[in-house]
Order: C-alpha cells, then structure tokens, then sequence
C-alpha cells in the first residue's frame, strides 16, 4: 500500500508556470492591508482573523534549492530571501502571529514529524516534506485531511489543485502542493535545448515553433538528436568533446516515459491507486523506444554512466556546449545561469501529434508539498495562517513573482 500511494505521487499532473495569471509587477509590494484594496475578489475569503502571539511552528524540508526556504531572518541581497522576509512579516502583521521554521535534510524533517506524532507534541503545526516522505506520512495515518481545515481553499490559484487531487486517495487530500514553498516547482520536469546549436546546425528546426504548433514529438526530438551528433576533432572517435545530440543518465527515462502520457499506475474503482503498467500496450512501446533510442550505446547519446570515467554529468556536458538536449527538471537551472551559450526550457515531448496536452513528470523526491500533523491543536487556525502564507506568496510582486 506504501509503495502504491508512493508511485501514485510520481505521476502528478502538470499545472504550467505560464499557465497562471501573472500581472505586471514593478517588483515590490510593501502592505500587510487587506488583500481585497490591492489584489481584487479572488482574495476576499482569505481569512484575517488574529491570534495574538501565537507561535506558527513549521518542519521544512531543505531539497537542496533556495526556494525551498520558508523563513528568513531578515532582508538581505538576495531577492527570495527579501521576498520571503516580507511575505512572512505580513502575515506576522496581519494575524497577530510569528512564523519559526525548522529547516533540515528531508529524513530529520520526517524523523521529526514522526516522533512528534507519536509522543503527541503539539510543537509543529505543519510539515512540509518531498510528496515520497509525505505519502509515508499519510498511509500511517500521522496526516489529517484537508477537510479538517476550513481555512484552506484548494480552489484558490495559489494551490496547485489538480496535482494535489491526482496524490489523493479517494476524495482524500492529506498533503497539497501550491505557493506556500516553490521549490515544488522546481520538481517539474523540462528539456532543456542549446539554441545556439540549433543556429548553428542545418536542418534543424526552432523547437519553440514545434511546442507551439503541437508538433513537439519524441519521434521529432530524436530525429534532432541524430541531425546534431558531430565527430568536432573529426578523428573517428567520439568522446565527451565531441557533440551529441543529448547527454543521459538513469534519471533521464521516467520524465520521457510520463510526458508520453503514459502512466505506471491509475486508481481502481474506489479511488485507490493500482498498478496498471502489466497491461498497458502504450507503455511497452514507449519504453521500447526510449530505451532503444537512449540506452543502447547510440552515437548520438553520451550516456554519462557509461562514461562515469570521464567524471562529465549531463548537467556539465550540456552547459559546456557539447550536447543539444538536456533531460532534468526547473531547479537545475539554477546551475545554468553564467552558461555560454543561449539556451531555451521546452515541455517533455509527446508521444505523438494527436496527444492534447503537453505533460511534466515530478519526482517524488523533490516535489514537496504541505500537510498538517494529527497531533495538531486548533487546525481552523492553522488552516487560516497556511491560507495566509500561500495566499501572500501569490500576491503580485511577492515571493512567487520573484521565483518566476
């Protein structure tokens, strides 16, 4: 049952950055006010109702990205950590409250949760953790559900309602993925492209035209893999010097598979997730070919665990120039910025034309999301003040602005 509701967070449904309003910012807002005199009606239900000197305690998984952060001490050069500070001196402001945050790896956060659970420490009045450590959570009955918070409105564009409802069980939502801690974008899967070398290489096409006529294909992304592959020292020999038209590891199969369409699980008739990978025709003939095309020693490919030797990561590989595509995910960007050359982000590919939809794979180990501990005192107030948090991170110029 574990692992099922643990596989079940890996399929997570894509709800694009770009897909949201986002209003012109200048960059800064400055009022704790009331949200209805700045931002409109979709804020008029935010709950204001204050606790004074209530200490809002959060366990907060550190995922190795700086948006991962939920507190701050104070306003500094980086402009998450100013955002950051203000969003949660608003709320502090606000609701009468202060905001403390215990920030650590993902298995201490876990290991504190738990033990918190089971000697009945009230301390934490949330956890946020990776969906694999939440979903443990859940399935051992340490989580409520989203309908013991009335405070908390999925519906609203700062949570992330149709990821948080493909991770329920049944009508069950025990953790919700949204604004509260961004770094849960950066889980999104993304290839990225050098397009310098797209306008270096005859043939190729601008992939951004093919995104948007729907034509963005792993028939077509291979067919440009192959059309890019150059011996660059032209000895006959390729190496990591040379140019490929993608560098890969393990880690590189799953997105491909997932923005397919096609899944390893699914829910069965009472809303509880069920392998389906045995029966699934699409998921042989995409594994067939994603495993044939990239892990079958083509020229094409630098596989980086076959060359570990090389001490070359398709991170490194990529931003050096020497391959067209990169498999990862919206936090590896990070690493990219002082990249020589121009490089663009595209959707994982679909399997065909006729798929309706561009679809991201999220890793349960780096998508994080929010739940509450059932050990927890007064969830109506907790609730209001994790409506609050999300709430002011979507303001416009706030903390989601600055990630973006």
């Amino acid at each position: 049952m574990k692992k099922l509701i643990s596989i079940l967070c890996l399929i997570l449904a894509l709800s694009l950055l770009c897909s949201c309003t986002k209003k012109d910012s200048d960059g800064s807002y400055d009022s704790a006010a009331d949200f209805t005199k700045e931002e409109g009606e979709i804020y008029e239900s935010v709950p204001d109702e204050r606790y004074e000197g209530f200490a809002f305690r959060i366990l907060n998984a550190d995922v190795g990205s700086s948006a991962s952060m939920m507190d701050a001490e104070s306003i500094d050069g980086n402009n998450m950590n100013g955002r950051l500070f203000k969003r949660n001196s608003n709320v502090e402001e606000r609701l009468g409250i202060t905001v403390e945050e215990l920030y650590d790896d993902p298995d201490m956060i876990f290991d504190t949760a738990v033990d918190a659970f089971l000697s009945g420490d009230p301390t934490y009045s949330a956890v946020c953790n990776t969906a694999r450590h939440m979903a443990t959570m859940a399935v051992c009955g340490y989580l409520v559900t989203d309908s013991a918070l009335m405070g908390v409105d999925l519906t609203k564009p700062w949570w992330n309602e149709k990821a948080t409802d493909s991770a329920a069980v049944d009508s069950a939502r025990f953790f919700w993925f949204g604004d509260l801690q961004l770094s849960y974008y950066d889980a999104h899967s993304m290839v990225g492209v050098n397009m310098g070398l797209i306008d270096e290489t005859d043939g190729l096409p601008d992939p951004y035209e093919l995104v948007e006529s729907g034509n963005w294909t792993l028939s077509r992304m291979l067919e440009m893999m192959r059309d890019s592959e150059n011996d660059l020292d032209g000895n006959g020999i390729l190496t990591h010097e040379d140019r490929f038209g993608v560098a890969t590891d393990r880690e590189s199969l799953f997105p491909l598979i997932i923005g397919t369409g096609t899944y390893i699980s699914g829910r069965d008739q009472y809303g509880l997730p069920q392998m389906t990978c045995f029966t699934d025709e699409k998921l042989y003939d995409v594994f067939s070919l994603i495993s044939s095309s990239l892990y079958e020693n083509n020229s094409y490919v630098y596989n980086t665990e076959i060359n570990s030797a090389d001490g070359v990561s398709s991170a490194s590989h990529f931003k050096s120039g020497k391959s067209l595509f990169f498999i990862s995910n919206l936090g590896s960007l990070e690493s990219l910025r002082d990249m020589e050359y121009e490089f663009g982000v595209l959707p994982m590919p679909k399997f065909a034309e006729s798929q309706t939809q561009y679809v991201s794979f999220l890793s349960a180990d780096d998508a994080t999301a929010v739940g509450v501990l059932a050990t927890g005192r007064n969830l109506l107030r907790t609730g209001n003040i994790l409506e609050n948090l999300a709430a002011e991170s979507h303001r416009t110029g706030g903390l989601r602005d600055c990630y973006v």
